[in-house]
């Protein structure tokens, strides 16, 4: 199978045929090593979200080819400042565009794809009576504590508004609660989660 999705060719193939907008050096700024909030993209589709978010993806994953990338646009545009953006590499790149609907839970895209997770996902089972409906922090927590990631959500509030919420699967709460729980490790712990997340609107 050839893999020609934006994350799955090589940074230098990707970086290669990106100009570096406002927007995307922006973003790369928002995930350095210095920022401690997750980063919400907003905007409808057609707006250059899908770009952005690979974009991220080959700035976290591959540090060495961005550095250079942002390099040699700093000397094409006599911009400095470019090649002084800092960039934030050691982390465990997960990248999902929910509106895949290849996960029906939101955990699962980190318990599936983090190199702990099912080990985590264990110790979450194996509550048993006391196992909760969402994972709770605690374990999310010692997961990243084991492999700090970089979480990146595309079309985020497309999947969450067609979560249902019903009495026996509230779904939707259960995305809030868990999205939540991210944000709040995103926040105190920026050095184990980097959150991103893109969204339609502010709704």
């Amino acid at each position: 199978e050839k893999k020609t999705g934006a994350t799955q060719i090589p940074a230098r193939e990707f970086l290669e045929i990106t100009y570096p907008s406002g927007d995307v050096l922006k973003a790369l700024e928002a995930v350095g090593p210095a920022q401690t909030r997750p980063l919400v993209l907003l905007g409808e589709r057609g707006q250059g979200k899908s770009h952005l978010m690979p974009a991220l993806y080959h700035g976290l994953t591959d540090t060495r080819e961005t550095q250079s990338w942002l390099q040699a646009w700093a000397e094409r545009l006599a911009a400095p400042k470019i090649a002084q953006i800092p960039l934030r590499g050691g982390m465990h790149v997960i990248s999902e565009s929910l509106h895949r609907q290849r996960y029906k839970f939101l955990w699962d895209i980190l318990l599936d794809n983090h190199p702990e997770g099912r080990f985590i996902r264990g110790k979450w089972e194996g509550l048993g009576s006391k196992k909760t409906d969402v994972p709770p922090d605690r374990l999310i927590l010692e997961l990243l504590q084991k492999a700090p990631t970089a979480l990146i959500l595309d079309e985020f509030q497309t999947w969450f508004d067609g979560l249902t919420n019903k009495a026996s699967q509230p779904l939707q709460s259960w995305a809030f609660n868990f999205i939540q729980i991210l944000s709040e490790i995103a926040k105190e712990h920026p050095e184990l989660l980097v959150l991103v997340v893109s969204v339609r609107n502010g709704a």
